[in-house]
């Protein structure tokens, strides 16, 4: 396994299930402006059974004011305080049996619109894809935030240590050093999920370092050290190794020291 190669290699202890500090959060942070469908699609949400979602926008200081569900016959919702009151910052979505309405068409994916305004007036309009889950969502609800979101072409980046910042470039470098010296075969299972996982950061726009780890179904602790080896490859040799490992899916991808 190419967890236990590099743990030997580098005399590191690799911890196999995610460490608590690296897990994924129950309330994900989504940018105002992503929520919005301003720069890129609508957020999706998945609504698993016997399970509540929230989409809250307190911490933006945006009150709702209006909520409009396109399918309704599969999802329900309801608000922290009465809508009418203009108070609420809080929208429910749960699951309920299907419901059958005349004359209205349903989808197995529905859209949500929300509509807020905020102290200074100003409205926002929101858009949501709700799609149904058989398997509990791995959290709990959204929160709307100011925070700046990994637009494309703004390089992703992540924290390694308590001073040191790593890039994709330097999961790759590692990637390839770590197969290059021996300590995991190309074939191994683990090595197409961090293919993967490259490919999928470099293409994602609107999608968080930890969310797009969770698609590809590798640990954080993993790709934190395949960064570190990264980058003493790179300080050991500033020549750039060449990325010649990948699947074609991540060679056509542009390469960025």
């Amino acid at each position: 396994m190419l967890t236990k190669s590099i743990a030997i290699a580098v005399g590191i202890s690799i911890i196999y299930a995610v460490n608590p500090s690296y897990a994924q959060p129950a309330i994900l942070t989504i940018n105002a402006s992503q929520a919005r469908g301003l720069n890129s699609r609508a957020v999706e949400l998945k609504i698993g059974n016997g399970r509540a979602t929230a989409i809250d926008f307190s911490g933006i200081n945006e009150r709702i004011t209006q909520i409009f569900l396109s399918d309704p016959s599969s999802f329900t919702y309801s608000t922290d305080t009465p809508l009418e009151n203009g108070q609420s910052t809080t929208v429910f979505l749960r699951r309920i049996q299907p419901l059958k309405f005349p004359n209205l068409t349903t989808s197995s994916n529905t859209n949500l619109f929300v509509k807020t305004r905020a102290s200074d007036a100003q409205t926002y309009l929101y858009t949501f894809n709700l799609k149904k889950s058989n398997n509990s969502p791995k959290y709990s609800g959204i929160a709307i935030s100011n925070q700046i979101p990994n637009f494309a072409g703004v390089e992703m980046t992540f924290q390694v240590g308590s001073f040191r910042r790593a890039k994709i470039n330097d999961i790759e470098r590692g990637l390839v050093s770590a197969i290059r010296r021996g300590y995991t075969p190309p074939s191994d299972p683990v090595v197409n999920k961090i293919r993967e996982f490259i490919a999928l950061a470099r293409n994602s726009s609107n999608s968080t370092f930890i969310e797009i780890a969770s698609s590809a179904k590798v640990s954080l602790p993993l790709l934190t050290e395949l960064a570190l080896l990264g980058i003493e490859e790179h300080l050991n040799n500033p020549v750039s190794i060449p990325i010649n490992l990948a699947k074609p899916s991540v060679e056509a991808m542009p390469k960025n020291n």
